[in-house]
């Protein structure tokens, strides 16, 4: 590969390997697991700020099911590597702000923990997993009761930060 800039009237090349990275991207909803367990539970519904038709709940009950059940969902990604991992969450209050998910089999990672409620945002980029290219699985396990989550979103850039509601990946 050769890149030739025009600087100031003088012309540079540049070869080799040197190319923007892509940033590969996984999306898909959480109201749609391959299975879940309860006391997580598929809500249905309409609005702007969801999307979908719905999204998954982890009911509020005063944490007699803190710890029991589970989301599984299978996806494909589009090429093998390190991504970190998104989603989008309503939290009630402080004492429902977190989720934990774990990805073909790795430890839990912990999202969430920040002070933002009674809105739909966008938690995590810190959690690092690794996918390999073709077909994946993500497990939400119930850590918390009384939080929503709408989208799962994975990419491959550090530095992303997703925003608003998110296309769903083919």
């Amino acid at each position: 590969m050769k890149m030739t800039f025009l600087w100031a009237g003088a012309v540079l090349a540049i070869s080799g390997g040197a190319a923007l990275a892509e940033n590969s991207k996984v999306c898909f909803e959480a109201e749609k697991p391959g299975s879940i367990q309860s006391p997580l539970k598929k809500v249905t519904g309409k609005g702007a700020d969801i999307s979908g038709g719905g999204y998954l709940e982890i009911p509020w009950d005063e944490n007699k099911t803190k710890g029991i059940g589970k989301a599984t969902y299978t996806f494909n990604a589009p090429k093998a590597g390190s991504y970190y991992v998104w989603a989008r969450t309503f939290w009630a209050n402080g004492c429902g702000n977190s989720i934990q998910v774990s990805v073909n089999g790795s430890d839990g990672k912990i999202l969430g923990e920040d002070g933002t409620y009674d809105a739909w945002h966008w938690v995590g980029g810190k959690a690092r997993v690794t996918l390999k290219a073709g077909k994946n699985t993500l497990v939400l396990s119930n850590r918390e009761t009384g939080v929503r989550v709408d989208q799962f979103f994975l990419c491959t850039d550090a530095d992303y930060t997703p925003t608003n509601i998110r296309k769903i990946t083919p």
